[in-house]
């Protein structure tokens, strides 16, 4: 069996943005791979190794699990997403000693979340 493959020509402005769109899918799945390894180390913890293990993380790591976390959740914090578009906007600046612990105890709280053991069992 043969496959033919047809191509066209088509605007650098669109095959650039249609490059762009599946760079960016990518980079969604490999974020998603990557944080679904770490959640799912975390769950297979007991509560107090995960606990440790979460007050351990770097910023970087603490906030892409927490933004992944937060997004299989399904809860709607003003708190968290204060403090995810903070670093968003601005990826250097360092979390105060309060955002830190908050943000801390807001990923163990989620993790123990049915809603988030369930969505980790489908994906």
């Amino acid at each position: 069996m043969t496959h033919e493959t047809k191509t066209m020509k088509v605007p650098v402005a669109i095959a650039d943005r249609v490059q762009a769109l599946i760079d960016a899918y990518e980079a969604k799945e490999k974020f998603n791979a990557e944080r679904k390894v770490v959640v799912n180390n975390l769950l297979s913890m007991d509560s107090l190794g995960c606990e440790m293990a979460v007050y351990s993380l770097p910023q970087g790591e603490l906030l892409d699990t927490l933004r992944f976390v937060y997004e299989l959740s399904g809860t709607n914090s003003k708190f968290v997403k204060n403090i995810l578009t903070q670093s968003r906007e601005n990826p250097k600046k360092v979390l105060s000693d309060s955002q830190r612990a908050s943000a801390k105890s807001l990923l163990f709280n989620l993790l123990n979340e049915p809603s988030v053991i369930s969505a980790m069992k489908e994906i």
